[in-house]
């Protein structure tokens, strides 16, 4: 029988850096919101290995999270790694939207389903800690500050599903670059290890929507400032790089004037612009 598991795209709301750990993780601050645009998995169980195949012809095979997150599911649960695996890429690669881990958090999360439930909630998220700092998020299926390396994960669901536009510029970015390149001396940690929750009615995006990893990855591309300007003239409230970039996004008021600004930056033919909404799952 074939099973599909949907494992959604995030974008950074707020993300302080606050320093880093003696293994040199870094510490942070982070909400996080998952969208409608979203991978998709398909599994079939047996066939005595683990297999995986994908559309995106430069996604690495052999050391892909799929396969990552399989492997430690089978040996938590005590059962023999066997299955089959197709993954559908539709979130861009190395973009800052977290499609790796979210991928990696719905096979943790479908194969316990499919075979019973062997894992309890406390299992799968250390399964999902040790793989990476953004797999626990994606399990809490909803808005969630993140503190940590982003394992103490609080799920924020009053947050309001956000209207977006993202826009990708068409390169990607090492995650693992941006942080090394960031310049821990200029933060007072003071300042930001906590964020007011204010009620939905009170939320001020201009004060919550902050990104520290922004001045490394806005300097080494610049082009990223235009992606962020081409949003505010096509009447986002506001725009913001996810995570450690490239993509960018804009807040709108309306899906509608979302939707009128993507196509409009996608038929530019410079970037990839695609309409974006918050969910729960």
């Amino acid at each position: 029988m074939r099973h599909t598991f949907t494992a959604p795209a995030k974008v950074n709301l707020h993300l302080r850096i606050l320093g880093t750990r003696p293994d040199g993780y870094h510490l942070l601050a982070t909400l996080m919101q998952p969208l409608d645009l979203a991978d998709r998995i398909f599994f079939e169980p047996g066939g005595g290995s683990l297999r995986l195949a994908c559309d995106h012809p430069d996604l690495p095979i052999r050391d892909n999270l799929v396969l990552t997150a399989a492997r430690a599911f089978f040996a938590a649960a005590g059962r023999e790694p066997a299955g089959s695996f197709f993954l559908e890429k539709n979130i861009p690669v190395a973009a800052g939207l977290g499609g790796g881990s979210s991928d990696a958090a719905a096979v943790l999360r479908g194969l316990n389903q499919v075979h019973g439930h062997p894992l309890g909630s406390e299992r799968l998220h250390q399964l999902a800690t040790d793989i990476g700092a953004d797999v626990p998020f994606f399990l809490a299926g909803a808005t969630a500050w993140c503190t940590g390396i982003g394992e103490v994960v609080e799920p924020w669901p009053e947050f309001p599903a956000l209207h977006l536009v993202l826009v990708n510029p068409g390169f990607g970015l090492s995650t693992a670059w941006v942080y090394q390149q960031f310049d821990l001396t200029l933060k007072n940690p003071r300042l930001c290890t906590k964020i007011r929750r204010p009620s939905i009615e009170q939320i001020d995006l201009k004060t919550i929507l902050v990104n520290d990893l922004e001045r490394v990855s806005l300097k080494a591309r610049p082009e990223l400032e235009d992606i962020k300007a081409h949003l505010l003239a096509c009447g986002a409230q506001a725009a913001l790089m996810s995570g450690s970039g490239p993509t960018v996004f804009g807040v709108f008021e309306q899906g509608g004037a979302a939707k009128d600004a993507a196509r409009r930056i996608a038929d530019q033919g410079r970037w990839w612009a695609r309409p974006a909404v918050g969910i729960t799952f």
